[in-house]
């Protein structure tokens, strides 16, 4: 999430439309022109109505280490930012909130790209991205590892796993995650799906209030 403070610079605009890209690209080119010295190559940002997972995302289909030209086509078609439009879009009834919560999402997958792109490796949240994040929240980006907006995204998530191993949960509100093919992304355990006594899949809320109902007489 986004905090501007007095003084610092800020592209934040008076008013942000959740349905056009024109104004995202606008803002990738000042943060890219601020932070990257405008060397950042040309992205495609999108807003996405399937988004629920997170706010943002930075989706690349080949690896950072492709030639330009090299199939599947150009660099620009390779890779995307995309942001949330279930997400993002109630927050325009709120003065100032989608604003921020914008700039900080496109900042924060920024990074990504810049890891993508110019160091050619995988975007994680590691210390090179930790660097950058502290560089650009000085002048008061307030970018932050995770996402804001974690209980909007609980809110619409309808299935969870659990890592059996490490515990870790995954929320989702389409059934995305397959326990045979993917696996923790902690410690790489197997993955088990939370049902209900019925067989139905439930979600952590849900969960929590079936063990509160035992509980309270």
């Amino acid at each position: 999430m986004a905090r501007s403070r007095p003084g610092a610079w800020s592209p934040i605009p008076s008013t942000v439309n959740t349905g056009s890209t024109g104004q995202l690209q606008a803002l990738w080119r000042a943060l890219n022109a601020r932070f990257f010295r405008d060397t950042l190559p040309p992205i495609k940002i999108e807003w996405s109505p399937r988004l629920t997972s997170s706010v943002g995302m930075f989706v690349s289909r080949v690896g950072p280490t492709a030639r330009a030209f090299d199939p599947p086509g150009p660099l620009r078609d390779r890779r995307l930012i995309r942001l949330s439009l279930p997400l993002l879009h109630p927050l325009s009834a709120i003065p100032g909130q989608a604003e921020r919560e914008v700039i900080g999402t496109l900042a924060h997958e920024m990074i990504h790209q810049w890891q993508y792109d110019l160091l050619k490796r995988p975007p994680d949240h590691g210390p090179d991205f930790f660097r950058k994040m502290v560089a650009m929240n000085r002048e008061g980006l307030g970018i932050t590892i995770r996402h804001g907006l974690d209980e909007a995204v609980r809110t619409l998530a309808r299935y969870t796993w659990q890592c059996v191993r490490c515990g870790q949960v995954y929320e989702r509100q389409r059934r995305t995650i397959r326990p045979r093919v993917h696996h923790c992304g902690a410690c790489r355990g197997r993955l088990r799906e939370m049902l209900d006594r019925e067989g139905n899949s439930v979600s952590v809320g849900q969960l929590v209030q079936m063990k509160l109902s035992f509980l309270i007489p």
